[in-house]
This record gives C-alpha cells, sequence and structure tokens, in this order.
C-alpha cells in the first residue's frame, strides 16, 4: 500500500484529492493520508476554478494540516502529491525527494530550465521516482489520438490543431495565475499541456513560434506554430475569454478520416463517404489515471517511462523559447532537444 500526502489545497488539487478517494475506492493500493496547506481556511470551502473539480467538500479518511513538518513528523507517506503554485514546484519536489519521499509535482514541471535539471539531478540523488503532472498523456480522448497515429488507422497525419480556452484564473491564492513572473502567463498555465502532447504525438519540433496578446495580463492569449518535415501543427491558449466555461479540443486531420475532439465528444468522420463515428470514452479522468500509473510504477520499482520528467523538462524548454518568440514579433525558434544525464 502506497501512503500518499498532498501539499497544497488549492483549485486543481481538488481533483488530486478526489482522484486518490476513487482509487482506494477501485482497490488501488494508495491510500491518502493527509493534506497539508498553509492557509487553513483552504480546508473549510472549495475553489472553483476553470474545470470541473467533482466533489465538493473534504470528504475521505484523511488527516490536515497547516504544518509541513508537523504532517512529515506525525504520518507515514510514501509519496508526496505537490499541488502548489508554480514557483515552489521546483524548491519542494527536491527537498521531498531529497528527504526519501516519491514526488509527483503538477505542471508546469518549473519555471526555468536549470531548475527542472536540478529537479532531475535530484531524483537520481535519492533513487526515488519523480513524476509530473503533465495530465492529458493519460486522458482517453488523446490517448485514442495516439493509438491512431501510431498504428495508422486512418493513414499519415496531415494537419493538426490544438486549443485551450478560459477565461482569466483569478481563483489562485494571492491571485498568483494573474502575476506572469510567478505563472509564466497562459504559455506555461495553459498551453504547456498542448505543447507536451504535441510533443507525445509528433516527436521534437524542428522549432516554433508565437505571438501573443495581453487583455487582462501579459501573454493571456497565444497562438503557436510547430514546424515539422510535411506537417502543420498549430496550437491556441487563452485566458482572456471572460464569462466562459473551460474548453479544450483538438482538430487532427489524416489522409482517410479527421478526429475532432469538442464539446461533442471525440467523432471520425471518414473523407470516404463523410460518415461520423462517435467514439466512446472510459468515464475516469486522466488526473486518476496518472496517479494509478505513477503508484504501479512505485510498486513494482520502475521508472514512468510514460511520463519522464525528463520529457516534462523539454516542455519547459519549449515554453521558455515560446515566452521570447512571443516577446519578439512571433520570431522563429529552432529546437534542439536538451540531455540530460550521461
Amino acid at each position: 500500500m502506497i501512503r500518499a500526502a498532498m501539499i497544497g489545497f488549492g483549485g486543481i488539487a481538488q481533483s488530486h484529492k478526489n482522484s486518490y478517494l476513487s482509487l482506494e475506492k477501485r482497490g488501488i493500493p494508495v491510500k491518502l493520508v493527509a493534506i497539508c496547506d498553509i492557509d487553513p481556511k483552504a480546508f473549510e470551502s472549495r475553489v472553483k476554478i476553470n474545470i470541473d473539480t467533482g466533489e465538493a467538500g473534504l470528504g475521505g479518511d484523511f488527516r490536515t494540516y497547516t504544518d509541513l513538518e508537523e504532517m512529515l513528523a506525525n504520518e507515514q507517506i510514501d509519496l508526496i502529491d505537490i499541488c502548489l503554485p508554480t514557483p515552489l514546484h521546483a524548491e519542494y519536489a527536491i527537498k521531498m525527494l531529497e528527504r526519501g519521499y516519491h514526488v509527483q509535482s503538477e505542471k508546469p514541471m518549473a519555471l526555468t530550465e536549470e531548475d527542472c535539471r536540478r529537479m532531475i539531478e535530484a531524483r537520481d540523488r535519492s533513487g526515488k521516482q519523480l513524476m509530473i503532472g503533465q495530465c492529458l498523456r493519460f486522458y482517453r480522448q488523446y490517448e485514442f489520438l495516439k493509438a491512431c497515429i501510431e498504428d495508422g488507422r486512418y493513414g499519415k497525419v496531415t494537419a493538426a490543431h490544438f486549443e485551450r480556452l478560459s477565461g482569466p484564473p483569478r481563483w489562485g491564492w494571492n491571485n498568483w495565475y494573474m502575476k506572469p513572473e510567478l505563472s509564466g502567463g497562459v504559455i506555461y498555465d495553459l498551453h504547456i499541456h498542448d505543447c507536451d502532447m504535441i510533443r507525445w504525438l509528433f516527436g521534437e519540433p524542428k522549432a516554433f513560434s508565437a505571438v501573443a496578446a495581453a487583455t487582462f495580463v501579459k501573454h493571456d492569449t497565444v497562438f503557436v506554430q510547430y514546424y515539422y518535415e510535411n506537417l502543420p501543427v498549430s496550437a491556441v491558449a487563452e485566458w482572456s475569454l471572460k464569462g466562459t466555461g473551460f474548453r479544450a479540443g483538438y482538430r487532427v486531420g489524416f489522409e482517410k478520416a479527421s478526429v475532432i475532439f469538442d464539446e461533442n465528444g471525440v467523432t471520425v468522420y471518414s473523407k470516404e463517404d463523410g460518415a461520423a463515428e462517435k467514439i466512446e470514452i472510459a468515464p475516469y479522468g486522466g488526473i486518476e489515471a496518472e496517479i494509478e500509473y505513477f503508484v504501479d510504477c512505485i510498486e513494482k520499482g520502475i521508472a514512468p517511462e510514460k511520463n519522464m520528467p525528463e520529457s516534462s523538462a523539454r516542455t519547459v524548454a519549449i515554453a521558455n523559447k515560446l515566452l521570447y518568440s512571443a516577446d519578439h514579433m512571433g520570431e522563429r525558434m529552432e529546437f534542439d532537444a536538451p540531455k540530460y544525464g550521461n
């Protein structure tokens, strides 16, 4: 049995908490034993964010703390799940790894390539496992697309577009999302998911470019072009749609069909006869599947190959260059994927 504890109980942490409770009910060998947040009010109300985080309230058989050292002293813990604001990811991941815990940390891995490298080095020194919450790799809608590409059922991909759209995220602690120096803006918060997914589906891009706008804060709308050999790939991410709910999806053209994920789910449209096939998707979400996968890796003593931190670090490297491109009128940035370790 893997005993898990969470650090941070803001918006996305609600999904993590509910995922642990669901996994325990399903008989997966993991138990959430404790949650720590410096704000005691975090345990009294549910933070509303741009996605449905599930059942409100605490629920479950776990203890709450406002002091991290007290939690670590009082609880037997195998896995630390970090749901803190982005600027704290590297600091706490490194501390927890060095103190002998396995660590799962929310995306983005960090704000700088150097911090990503330090996290990987801390994992190597500790002998523990580290995984970053690039959860789209575990959502069935994206796993289906990955399978379509890999088995060639509709032929080769001819074009692809991805999007993640939301109103301004003003629910964060001390409004940290709306401070680009802390959050990295929409590139690091929203587009980081599609950037990681594009790499997972198509490999490393040769180059990329970004143009951005500022409606409420700097870089709260971004349009990105990824350059592959004979394959146009684009993406858009927005925080500027005030008053709207969160939306995400993709449109991917193949030689024989188009695969579209939108508010109607995943649909395959045949290019031969125009027939539409609705794809049935498993009901539970990517965060639950992600935690289940990492627990299995820990139980087996193996690295999380589906979602290695080295890959998450390369996504951060691209995000960093996209910020530069956005600040320089969409300058095309060549990409030589960084390497880690020996």
